[in-house]
């Protein structure tokens, strides 16, 4: 589809008002090399070439199907891309959603069919596909898209007109624009996985409205996001959720906080605005990256650079002092008073020639990763010679990105097309150049963030996963979507989380029974599943201290909740110990479920003023140990677990570790839709979860165990414990974050040999980014299992097989490599099979791989496995292998 050697156009025609007659005549005007065949029943000739009434009888092969017809041909076209087996469609045409984002009848029918004939299309709905590098215009749209490295995906075909018709003009060129329109089929997950290794792109924006597919998003997104800066704008931001949250964390969590979270964990960088969007586009154009976020500012005017220094403070971006020998360079051409400061204020009288001596001595400033240059039309400025001099004393290999912000338009003009020419991004706003800055410098703080991993996984209890799923389904099955307090806690007991012990009481008598049994003083509450915030109805009493308080205070709390919420079923009260947390601080923990993104982690302040406060933050699950510790520490109460004045730090180690479980459970639990546990007392002596409300409802019938999760966790189930001959355990595993050291060690240790045959050259251990994308693995598009022996009661990694799922996603490449030290033990044998039971498991039909003709106990390996042989066509060193699942 984004590389065809042949085009065929549904509905060309010369009506220069028609959609098809534009397309057509797009493709013509850019110079598409490949064959170009119109298809209309109504012309014998389009533009000069033969038209034929349909593509049986036009006898070509076809790689790519342009439809540009009412709605009700498109599901005949389609049969007959089946027919000539062309399997990828564009689909301009409109008319096949319901209204409301969902599939009419008609949509649903085209999308049947397509998947029936494996027709891949985009759209419908949409403007098309420009590939300007192959001279594939695709579209409808009016302006030339010139080539360049930028992509552009969209579900708006009006933003993708916008920017191909203010590319030009501004010096800028996409190696691809690609319009969504509905999306039915093709999205933003396919077009990034192509993106993601497109030699032709080096930066990619996205335009988003809605997302279909979750999973398949934000998988591909954190590919792309790995190796080339991808910005995401996000049209409505504002939109209110439809349901009514019935917890703290609910209510807390809006659905741009967990659009947020997911950009976060994907590693993108997000623009809040359309001209931000723009703004993007110009600085990523410019193909250069930053080490840091240290900008430099070189102004002749005082108020641009505090409006500059001022969105700087905004976006984090730290204005670095220049070093002495810049103060000094500029001393030497500038007058006494100037700033000697960043803003590097030259003066509003600055001349050309101190221009290129400020940008000179920048450039060379190892304190700056980055240059703004701003200049303000003032009486003595020349505009167009300041910018020949910005331009000449750039040196021509520098990878310091250089910004230029000339303010004002008639006397700038000239000066500001010069720089844009040269292909310096240029900025109306010094708002806007530091924002531009920003991404730059937001990508580069993403990718150090991802080489950052945990520290070894501590043994820990198993989870009771089987016995929390009980609980769930009995209260399902009563017709429930509220557990009760002690449902919640055992739910969360079942995972290992410290719970403070809660009895329920039908009356006084049973209160007073309660109290006694687990000691006072007590806490009293309200018991109904009506009644999430038991607070507002006067349904709560702590520190009762006797018998007779005991009494008094049920037949206080069941009038007053009965007399307020005469809706509410009151069950009577709950009994709980007072929780003895010395130096305690109150938090919240807890997961809802997003319509799109599933279970979302929040972090936050707790007690009864936790919607008041708003200090949380929200994460995706799964989390690790890294993660957990950067959701914490993007809140304010993260300050209040230090030590401070007379109070002792709190044991942030126990906070992390029920964030993981919290995790846990909502990957691992799929009927669970809401989770909150407020408050969550953290001491220095550890945690304890004081009160607990879990929401449920039955998941899906057609959902597999982590569909409804947004990023695949830890599959447990891959899990494999056996002997060795010599009876040491050996355990086969997925591989995961907390593996690093491990993966790095063992790779480390392999012989030169070895790590020849496994990474074909030679290579002494893995680097950071290595380690990170070998231990850091999506699970829906690779696997890794490890074999981890334990000798002696440690833990040693002897092994590892891997496989990462081909374009096709029905055939797998595999790797494998066995430590020296355990050859001939049936380790890489017990690997391959785990691993073609895991390929099997994901519904892989076929697993491949490349082999060293000289690597022949692997060659006799595959051979006893069933694989078959064949020669590599382009390197005769290499033996392909490959067998069927």
């Amino acid at each position: 589809m984004f590389d065809p050697k042949s085009v065929a156009v549904f509905g060309a025609s010369d009506r220069s008002a028609g959609v098809g007659a534009r397309v057509f005549s797009n493709l013509l005007r850019a110079g598409f090399a490949g064959e170009i065949i119109p298809i209309n029943p109504k012309y014998s000739a389009v533009s000069g070439r033969p038209c034929f009434p349909s593509l049986n009888e036009a006898g070509a092969s076809v790689d790519l199907a342009v439809i540009a017809t009412p709605a009700h041909t498109v599901p005949g076209i389609l049969e007959q891309c089946a027919e000539m087996r062309v399997t990828n469609a564009v689909i301009l045409s409109a008319g096949f959603g319901d209204g409301s984002g969902g599939l009419s009848r008609l949509g649903q029918n085209l999308t049947d069919m397509a998947k029936r004939h494996g027709i891949r299309f985009l759209g419908p709905n949409c403007v098309g596909i420009v590939r300007p590098w192959i001279g594939l215009d695709a579209t409808f749209l009016r302006a030339e898209t010139p080539p360049g490295r930028l992509a552009l995906v969209s579900q708006s075909g009006a933003l993708c007109s916008a920017i191909s018709d203010w590319a030009e003009p501004h010096h800028l060129g996409f190696s691809a624009l690609v319009s969504l329109g509905n999306a039915f089929d093709i999205g933003f997950g396919d077009a990034m996985e192509f993106l993601a290794t497109d030699p032709k792109t080096s930066a990619i924006l996205l335009y988003v409205e809605g997302v279909r597919n979750a999973p398949n998003f934000v998988s591909a997104l954190r590919g792309a996001a790995r190796s080339k800066p991808v910005v995401v704008l996000k049209g409505g931001r504002h939109g209110q959720s439809s349901k009514a949250a019935q917890t703290h964390t609910g209510a807390l969590m809006g659905d741009d906080a967990v659009f947020d979270a997911a950009l976060s964990r994907a590693g993108a960088v997000r623009a809040q605005s359309f001209g931000q969007l723009f703004a993007a586009a110009e600085i990523l154009s410019a193909h250069k990256r930053v080490r840091g976020n240290r900008l430099g500012i070189i102004t002749n005017g005082g108020g641009a650079g505090v409006l500059a220094a001022d969105r700087a403070g905004d976006l984090d971006i730290d204005l670095a002092e220049p070093s002495e020998e810049t103060i000094k360079a500029l001393d030497a051409v500038l007058p006494s008073y100037w700033s000697k400061r960043n803003p590097i204020d030259i003066l509003g009288d600055a001349t050309p020639d101190q221009y290129a001596a400020a940008v000179t001595a920048a450039m060379k400033d190892p304190n700056f990763d980055g240059v703004l240059v701003m200049l303000t039309p003032q009486a003595m400025t020349a505009a167009t010679e300041a910018a020949e001099a910005v331009i000449g004393a750039i040196p021509e290999r520098s990878r310091k990105p250089v910004l230029a912000c000339w303010m004002g338009e008639t006397s700038v003009a000239e000066g500001r097309k010069l720089m844009s020419g040269t292909g310096i991004p240029d900025f109306t706003t010094p708002e806007r150049a530091v924002e531009a800055f920003s991404y730059l410098a937001q990508h580069n703080r993403n990718r150090r963030l991802a080489l950052e991993t945990p520290g070894p996984l501590a043994d820990s209890e198993a989870h009771d996963i089987e016995g929390a799923r009980m609980i769930l389904q009995t209260a399902l099955s009563e017709g429930r979507a509220m557990l009760s307090d002690i449902e919640s806690k055992a739910v969360l007991r079942a995972f290992g989380i410290p719970i403070n012990i809660t009895l329920e009481a039908e009356d006084a008598e049973d209160a007073l029974v309660a109290a006694e049994t687990v000691g006072f003083p007590v806490a009293v509450k309200i018991n109904s599943p009506q009644i999430s915030h038991k607070s507002d109805v006067g349904g709560v009493r702590i520190g009762v201290a006797n018998a007779a308080e005991v009494k008094r205070a049920f037949k206080e709390i069941t009038t007053q909740a009965a007399a307020l919420r005469p809706d509410a079923t009151i069950l009577g009260v709950t009994v709980q110990p007072m929780a003895r947390v010395e130096d305690a601080r109150e938090l919240v923990i807890g997961a809802s479920r997003d319509p799109v993104f599933g279970p979302a982690i929040l972090f936050g302040a707790g007690g009864t003023m936790v919607e008041v406060l708003r200090d949380s933050a929200v994460s995706l699950p799964p989390l690790n140990e890294v993660l957990a510790r950067r959701l914490i520490g993007r809140t304010k109460v993260s300050r209040l677990l230090d030590a401070f004045r007379e109070r002792p730090a709190v044991d942030r180690d126990a906070v992390i570790d029920v964030l993981l479980r919290v995790s846990d459970i909502v990957c691992e639990l799929p009927e669970i839709t809401e989770l909150d546990i407020n408050p969550l007392f953290a001491g220095p002596r550890g945690v304890i979860a004081v009160d607990a409300r879990i929401g449920i409802a039955r998941p899906p019938a057609k959902d597999g165990a982590y569909d409804h999760v947004a990023i695949h966790p830890y599959p447990r189930h891959l899990v494999q414990r056996g002997y060795l001959s010599d009876g040491t355990p050996l355990t086969i595993r997925p591989i995961r974050p907390e593996d690093a050291e491990s993966e790095a060690t063992f790779v480390r240790e392999l012989s030169p040999e070895a790590k020849r045959f496994r990474f074909m050259g030679a290579m002494s251990e893995l680097s950071p980014e290595m380690l990170v994308r070998f231990t850091q693995i999506d699970y829906r598009r690779e696997m890794a299992l490890v074999a981890i022996i334990e000798p002696g009661g440690k833990t040693e990694q002897v092994g590892v097989a891997r496989y990462a799922i081909n374009p096709d996603s029905e055939s797998c490449e595999f790797a494998v490599v066995v430590s020296d030290r355990v050859q001939n033990q049936g380790i890489g044998t017990r690997l391959m099979k785990a691993l073609m039971d895991a390929a099997r498991d994901h519904g892989l039909t076929r697993i491949e791989g490349q082999v060293l003709k000289i690597n022949a106990p692997m060659l006799q390996l595959m051979a006893e496995l069933g694989f078959s042989e064949s020669n590599a066509p382009d390197d005769p060193d290499i033996v392909h292998v490959e067998r069927w699942l």
